[in-house]
């Protein structure tokens, strides 16, 4: 799998600041999700703009994800550790989703994120 954007179109024009090092991973990783929630329904021959803006934004969220590890709390007398739930991770990164692709369509005219309900 590759990314359906570059570091180039990162920088210039979503404007991010990630560094390259961790930017490729996680380009990856993003478009493999946007990918398996438009069900392989882009044409990766002709991205539109909306899935690498799409891109960019969940590798962000990505990245902050991993800086934060799902811990939110820890105290040190009778020791405990609270954890985020993933699910409102996943939340987040579908609402993300769903921002940028709600209205595009395949060529065929079908929805992108159209899971056949």
């Amino acid at each position: 799998m590759t990314s359906y954007i570059d570091y180039k179109f990162y920088k210039e024009e979503y404007g991010g600041n990630m560094p390259e090092s961790s930017f490729k991973r996680l380009s990856i990783e993003a478009s493999a999700y946007i990918k398996k929630n438009t069900f392989n329904r882009i044409d990766e021959k002709d991205i539109p703009n909306e899935v690498k803006l799409c891109t960019c934004s969940i590798a962000e969220q990505l990245k902050k994800l991993e800086k934060r590890e799902g811990k939110t709390s820890e105290s040190v007398g009778s020791w405990s550790v609270n954890y985020q739930e993933g699910s409102k991770d996943d939340k987040k990164l579908y609402d993300t989703l769903k921002n940028y692709l709600l209205d595009l369509v395949d060529k065929n005219g079908t929805p992108l994120l159209y899971r056949g309900c």
